[in-house]
């Protein structure tokens, strides 16, 4: 570890109480009751704002020319030859505002007073801060180390004046069993500047997703656990996948409290939802080829378009959504065929209020909803009967009444919480050119 941690972060996470030993983090029962968590004051859906990092800004033009050959669009790009993404800031009253930031960017987070975001680096090298109003740029930092690749996704500690970074290894080969060398970082940075104050080990191979939970007392992390082929050196289809795994970490010391395993090993864990420990629900993906989708899709009798969630020569098959218990080994949430469903799991989302998780599987064009004590899987929903495809992103909104989805390339759908019946009047359309997640604010 390359902190201390309490001298570090005085005033930004002194009121973190100190973990307890590894065999007294949960105790787990069947008769634990589940008890609704604090929530925020309550945030008008007319005064929101969500945020929607776009992939393709190549393909967006504004008065009949690339956004990044417009001054305004372009007014964070110092250099244009460097990764960059098109930022959008829908209001829920039907207002839009857009522009692009400096980073090859996955999810965007806003921290709890809303004064600062953070638009999170992929498998590239820079990570950005901006404003949440303007959308002006704030900061541009590099990642952990030479050779390091940002893992996709943040979490601001409570009081909002830290945020925390998921960050990847250099990827190269797994070799004499040297696991630990390719085991990820979390950065611990200041929120204005971006400028890493200490890290501490993901104890996992590519880390991903992160939430805080208990009061930002553990840190919960999805560890892709893919691996270059050893001797291609490339990643391979399927993935080759060592120790695919969701780790759960002492915030205030970097101690691995747990570590959750799946033993898949052509399947990747890539995003979770979090409420407790007793609460964890992590989406695995698997990738395989064209011809493998076609032989587990072969029974369909209704005829689909391209996946434009997808790349070329490379498909998404089923994978089941899991939910992690300690001492247990991971159990499947659904049946076999909510599980033939289950193809590129994305955003999955935990509603304390309803104790639900929410998931999106944009390839399959499906909105799913466990049962948060079960994993039962209590809705499944076909969203291009309501004329949502490709969902992809999956925010709850801070009204404490609805949550939105968007889809892949455009529309924001809005849903109720608990019923989770559409709310059409609630709905917007603006165009994204491509996406994972959102987040509101």
């Amino acid at each position: 570890m390359t902190l201390e941690r309490r001298t570090l972060l005085v005033g930004a996470a002194s009121a973190i109480v100190a973990a307890p030993l590894i065999g007294c983090v949960t105790q787990e029962t069947p008769e634990q009751a589940f008890a609704p968590v604090a929530t925020a004051p309550v945030k008008p859906l007319s005064t929101t704002s969500v945020y929607v990092p776009g992939y393709m800004p190549d393909s967006a033009q504004i008065n009949g020319r690339p956004v990044q050959e417009d001054r305004y669009f372009a007014r964070n790009i110092s250099d244009p030859e460097r990764p960059f993404r098109l930022l959008t800031r829908i209001g829920m009253n039907g207002e839009t505002r857009q522009a692009l930031l400096p980073a090859f960017a996955h999810d965007v987070e806003i921290s709890p007073d809303g004064s600062i975001g953070v638009m999170c680096g992929f498998e590239a090298t820079d990570q950005v801060a901006f404003d949440p109003d303007t959308l002006d740029l704030a900061a541009v930092a590099p990642s952990f180390d030479k050779g390091w690749r940002g893992g996709g996704h943040a979490a601001y500690l409570g009081n909002g004046k830290t945020v925390l970074m998921s960050e990847r290894a250099p990827r190269q080969s797994l070799r004499d069993g040297e696991v630990e060398a390719h085991y990820g970082r979390i950065t611990i940075r200041d929120v204005d500047t971006l400028k890493i104050r200490g890290s501490y080990s993901t104890h996992g191979i590519d880390p991903h997703d992160i939430r805080l939970i208990e009061n930002d007392r553990y840190l919960v992390v999805a560890n892709y656990g893919s691996l270059p082929d050893s001797r291609t050196g490339k990643m391979e289809i399927p993935r080759h996948v060592h120790e695919a795994c969701v780790t759960i970490i002492d915030v205030d010391s970097g101690k691995l409290l747990d570590k959750r395993v799946t033993n898949r090993r052509d399947s990747e864990v890539r995003h979770l939802a979090a409420g407790a420990l007793d609460r964890i629900f992590a989406i695995q993906a698997r990738l395989g080829t064209e011809a493998d989708l076609a032989r587990e899709t072969g029974r369909d009798r209704e005829a689909s378009g391209e996946d434009i969630t997808s790349e070329p020569g490379i498909a998404y098959l089923s994978a089941p959504t899991l939910k992690m218990a300690r001492g247990k080994a991971p159990r499947r949430m659904g049946s076999r065929g909510d599980t033939a469903e289950m193809r590129h799991g994305l955003s999955i989302r935990y509603d304390a209020r309803n104790d639900q998780a929410i998931a999106t599987y944009p390839s399959a064009h499906r909105l799913m909803v466990f049962d948060g004590a079960s994993g039962e899987v209590l809705h499944s929903i076909d969203t291009r009967k309501m004329g949502l495809r490709f969902p992809c992103g999956i925010t709850l909104l801070p009204d404490g009444v609805h949550y939105a989805v968007t889809g892949y390339w455009e529309n924001l759908f809005v849903f109720e919480r608990g019923s989770h019946r559409l709310n059409r009047e609630a709905c917007l359309y603006p165009t994204f050119f491509g996406h994972s997640h959102i987040t509101a604010a």
